[in-house]
C-alpha cells in the first residue's frame, strides 16, 4: 500500500462527499484520521489474539477480536486479525495478544421501598382504600478486571493494559424485571474492549464543528456578508469558507473570523493553517475551548501520520529506516562487473 496516494485520495473523496451532502446547521464538515492511543502498536500488521484466561476469558477475547477486527482506515481492515498462528505469518510484522478477564459478583441488601397498593375499590372501579406495601431490595455489584498483553516475535512486550471497573445496581421485589450479571457483565466487556482498540488503531471520523457565530466585535460592513457566509455553511461550505477567509483578511483581528477561517483549513487538510490561526486565535482570547480543541485534533491527526506510515511501511522502507544500506540489485552488478 502507497500511503501517500492512498491519505491524497482519501481526502479528496472526503472533499467531494462533504460538498455533495448540505449540513443543517452552521457547522463545517471535518474528516481525519485520529492517532490510537499507543505508537508501538503501528508496528505491526498481523495480530493474532490467542486465549485469555479467567471466567470471562472466553467472551473478553472474542468481544476484542472482533472490536479489532472493525478498526477500519478507508473501508480496509486496519489488522490482519487471526485466532491462531498460521501459514505466511512471516509476510508482515506479527504481534500476539493474550491476557485475562474475571467478573465478581456479590448481592446485597439494600432496605426496602415502599408502595401504595389499592385494596378496596367502589362499584365504578374508584379506589377507596388503599394500604402500604413494603418490598425487600438488594445490590447487584459486579467488578470486572482482567489484563491485555501484546508480544512480538521476540516476546518482548509491546503494550500491556490492566483494567479494573465496577458497576451496581439496585432492584426491588416489586420491579418486574431485574439486573442480570450477563448483562452488566457485556457493558463492560464491550467498553473495555473498544478502549484497547483505540489504544492500538487511528480511528477515522467524520464530524461536523460548529463555526463561531458572534458578530459583536467585527467592523459593521462585514456584518451582513458575515451572515450570509453562515447560511452557506447549510448548503455550500465552500462559499462560505471563500467569504471567512476574505473577510478575515479584512479584519485579520476578529476572533470569530480568525477561527472560522481556520477551521476551513482544517476541513481542506492544510493543517499547518489551521494551527497557525487556531492559535492566533487564543493569542486574541486565551484559554477558549475551540481553538484548543481544534489545536488537539491537529496534533492527534500529525500523530496518526506517523502511526500510519510506520504500519504501511514497506520491509525497504524500514530497512533504510534502520540505517541499513539498500543492497544493489542484480542488474546494476552486471553493468558495472566491467568498470574499473
Amino acid at each position: 500500500m502507497n500511503y501517500k496516494t492512498n491519505t491524497i485520495a482519501a481526502v479528496t473523496v472526503a472533499a467531494m462527499t462533504m460538498v455533495a451532502a448540505p449540513v443543517t446547521a452552521e457547522t463545517l464538515p471535518v474528516s481525519g484520521i485520529y492517532a490510537a492511543g499507543e505508537d508501538a502498536p503501528s508496528e505491526f500488521r498481523t495480530l493474532v489474539v490467542e486465549r485469555f484466561d479467567g471466567n470471562e476469558g472466553t467472551k473478553f477475547e472474542l468481544e476484542l477480536r472482533n472490536a479489532i477486527s472493525r478498526a477500519t482506515i478507508d473501508g480496509e481492515g486496519y489488522f490482519d486479525v487471526r485466532r491462531n498462528t498460521g501459514p505466511g505469518e512471516g509476510a508482515s510484522p506479527v504481534a500476539w495478544i493474550s491476557g485475562t478477564a474475571f467478573s465478581e459478583v456479590e448481592r446485597l441488601p439494600s432496605g426496602t421501598t415502599e408502595e401504595s397498593k389499592c385494596v378496596r375499590e367502589d362499584k365504578d372501579g374508584k379506589c377507596i382504600q388503599r394500604r402500604t406495601v413494603t418490598y425487600k431490595c438488594r445490590e447487584l455489584n459486579v467488578r470486572f478486571t482482567g489484563e491485555v498483553q501484546m508480544l512480538d516475535a521476540r516476546d518482548e512486550l509491546v503494550y500491556d493494559r490492566g483494567f479494573s471497573t465496577s458497576g451496581s445496581q439496585r432492584y426491588c421485589a416489586n420491579q418486574s424485571s431485574v439486573p442480570t450479571v450477563s448483562d452488566m457483565v457485556t457493558g463492560m466487556i464491550e467498553r473495555l474492549a473498544w478502549e484497547v482498540r483505540r489504544d492500538l488503531a487511528p480511528l477515522q471520523r467524520n464530524e461536523d464543528i460548529r463555526v463561531l457565530e458572534s458578530r459583536s466585535d467585527m467592523d459593521k460592513p462585514l456584518r451582513k456578508p458575515f451572515k450570509k457566509a453562515l447560511k452557506l455553511t447549510k448548503s455550500d461550505w465552500g462559499a462560505a469558507c471563500a467569504e471567512f477567509d476574505r473577510l478575515n483578511t479584512l479584519q485579520p483581528d476578529n476572533i470569530t473570523l480568525t477561527f472560522n477561517a481556520g477551521l476551513c483549513r482544517e476541513v481542506v487538510g492544510d493543517l499547518d493553517g489551521a494551527a497557525d490561526l487556531y492559535r492566533r486565535t487564543l493569542e486574541l482570547e486565551a484559554g477558549k475551548d475551540y481553538p484548543t480543541a481544534g489545536l488537539s485534533r491537529i496534533s492527534s491527526r500529525r500523530r496518526a501520520e506517523t502511526q500510519l506510515a510506520a504500519h504501511f511501511a514497506e520491509p525497504e522502507d524500514e530497512l533504510l529506516a534502520e540505517g541499513e544500506e539498500a543492497q544493489p540489485s542484480a542488474d546494476s552488478q552486471e553493468s558495472g562487473a566491467g568498470q574499473d
